[in-house]
């Protein structure tokens, strides 16, 4: 844990991200609570935004999820992570092909540095192509997916048939990378 902070921002942003990473719904409240002091700080921060459509989504409540994603979109609408988590929250809410446009563009986006975020954008693409019923270019992604991420273990299990179950019920919303 980092201890010295530029600003009272960096600390509630970074505060915020622990209490999620924690991973304990009952920290959940006061993850939003922090993030929504950072927000009040910087309310233009794309990173914030960010981490308020994380912590929202985790608690389940996918509209305030989707409003802090667009609050990213807006503000960074060329960032793959932005076009990441808006296209995930809006295949949350059922909503696919905005959520497969989203992802697409996301993908576009992708610089050297955002190779992190690769696996999570084959997840979702993945899920998002399956719910719409287009299971052979779900298979293809993920097969593409294996070949840019070949230490992806959930890729790897999701080619498996008898695996495509329970990889397909564990994609909800990815919250593998860090903003």
């Amino acid at each position: 844990m980092r201890t010295a902070y530029d600003t009272e921002f960096e600390r509630l942003l970074d505060a915020a991200r622990e209490l999620l990473g924690v991973g304990d719904d009952a920290r959940l409240g006061e993850a939003n609570q922090r993030i929504n002091e950072a927000l009040c700080l910087r309310p233009d921060s794309v990173d914030g935004w960010l981490v308020k459509c994380q912590v929202a989504s985790a608690t389940g409540d996918d509209m305030a999820a989707l409003a802090a994603a667009e609050m990213a979109a807006r503000r960074a609408p060329n960032r793959a992570e932005t076009m990441y988590w808006r296209g995930a929250v809006l295949g949350d809410l059922g909503r696919h092909r905005e959520a497969l446009r989203a992802i697409e563009q996301a993908f576009r986006e992708v610089t050297v540095d955002d190779h992190w975020i690769l696996e999570d954008l084959f997840y979702e693409k993945v899920t998002i192509l399956d719910a719409l019923g287009l299971h052979d270019a779900a298979v293809a992604c993920c097969e593409a997916g294996v070949a840019r991420c070949p230490g992806s273990a959930l890729l790897r299990a999701a080619l498996v048939p008898s695996q495509w179950a329970r990889v397909r019920s564990s994609l909800k919303v990815l919250r593998g990378g860090q903003t």
